[in-house]
């Protein structure tokens, strides 16, 4: 678009606007999926992260005692 006029870029919006409108009612079951997905995705990160961490603090225990003269 070279040099657009009012008429374009408005063209342009409502074709946008009809296209995305047109997108959500034809996944609307799968929109209403996403939520529960979502909250999934977070469940599982949050049991990886809690795993994660414990494994650092073992392996942190096990470096100390390691470097530790005195053990």
């Amino acid at each position: 678009m070279i040099a657009p006029i009012p008429l374009t870029i408005g063209a342009t919006v409502v074709t946008g606007l009809v296209y995305g409108v047109s997108s959500i009612v034809a996944n609307r079951k799968k929109l209403k999926e996403f939520p529960g997905k979502v909250a999934d995705a977070g469940r599982w990160a949050g049991r990886k992260i809690g795993e994660g961490a414990g494994e650092l603090v073992d392996g942190a225990k096990k470096l100390g005692s390691a470097l530790n003269p005195f053990d």
